[in-house]
């Protein structure tokens, strides 16, 4: 979902490993505030235990909340130990990080973009099939789990990547340039998703399709190897609370709206349309072959993560991949809240 900044990861991840040692077991030790990543206008079933005080209420400290704008900024962050827990964290600044180096867990999936990220075309571009793409002009935000998206689009019909023409654009100047027609289509997430829609736009390849073919983008719970290993009862805790909202709004979805929207700084019916495109899963679900697994018997996250991360080397954001990325998952700390 959210840019990483490639040109200066480099050069932080050397700094933030300097400053792992001693402030992130700081961190990991204070009792008085749990610090949690999350970004700004992406609603979430956390909001819910948020705005009820569950998380608070469950592990018996202050929680704070933190925005950040990219995902870059997160995982520097968390390597300073200036935040324990990134909530929603992309897969591809997931990837960079642990390939350049950084010692992250990822113990759950926040949610499934599903509708929420996808490719838009203009109605009167002339695109009613996904080879009609081919000479069309596109706009993404590079180095996103949208370029991935958009690239693997491409992929699942045949088009190489010189048959497109492909800018960089972050979402408000993708909106404007769509308006101006100065584009064909853009990849990209809510809220920019939907106001390209607004402005005579269509989607072209359902995500279902995308996901049958290996492309499925997500947001994960993540923690540093550090935290993973010395709050573990804490962790835990925490994701029976995120548990516990996702079963809420499931259940509750008119209760669960206007929470969720207060916190993530939208108004209820466009926070109810996002919800609506988005797909969130229970642990005992996501402890299943088709997403985490358990430590016996992985799940296709493991090779989706790898996949990541061989696109990221093929767009030269990181240098080489990892030969396996199954030990970024840890599903353990999950295991013990789902009945058997």
């Amino acid at each position: 979902m959210k840019k990483i900044y490639w040109f200066t990861f480099v050069w932080i991840c050397l700094l933030a490993v300097v400053a792992l040692g001693p402030r992130s077991g700081h961190a990991a030790k204070a009792a008085e505030t749990l610090k949690v990543a999350y970004f700004p206008g992406w609603p979430g079933a956390f909001q819910v235990g948020w705005a009820n005080g569950w998380f608070e209420e469950a592990l018996g400290m202050r929680v704070d909340f933190r925005e950040f704008d990219t995902g870059a900024q997160i995982t520097t962050a968390m390597a300073s130990g200036d935040v324990q827990i990134a909530y929603a964290l992309g897969t591809i600044p997931l990837c960079a990080a642990v390939s350049q180096g950084l010692d992250l867990r990822m113990v759950a999936i926040s949610e499934i973009y599903n509708d929420a990220e996808n490719l838009v075309v203009r109605l009167k571009a002339g695109i009613n099939h996904p080879r009609d793409l081919i000479g069309k002009k596109l706009a993404v935000p590079y180095g996103t789990t949208a370029h991935y998206r958009l690239l693997g689009i491409l992929n699942m019909f045949d088009i190489r990547e010189d048959q497109v023409r492909i800018f960089d654009m972050p979402g408000m100047e993708m909106v404007a340039a769509f308006q101006r027609r100065d584009i064909d289509g853009g990849c990209t997430w809510e809220p920019t998703l939907s106001r390209m829609l607004e402005h005579g736009g269509k989607t072209l390849v359902s995500p279902f399709m995308q996901v049958v073919a290996g492309y499925a983008t997500y947001g994960t719970v993540s923690v540093t190897g550090h935290f993973a290993e010395t709050q573990a009862v804490l962790l835990a805790k925490f994701l029976q609370v995120v548990d516990r909202s996702i079963r809420y709004l499931r259940v509750h979805p008119d209760e669960a709206i206007p929470l969720i929207a207060t916190k993530a700084g939208l108004d209820p019916k466009k926070t109810d349309a996002i919800i609506k495109e988005m797909g969130f899963i229970t642990l005992a679900e996501q402890l299943t072959p088709a997403w985490l697994g358990t430590p016996e018997r992985g799940g296709s996250v493991e090779t989706h993560l790898k996949n990541v991360a061989e696109f990221l080397v093929s767009r030269r954001n990181i240098d080489k991949a990892l030969p396996s990325y199954g030990h970024v998952i840890a599903p353990q700390f999950a295991m013990g809240l789902v009945s058997p």
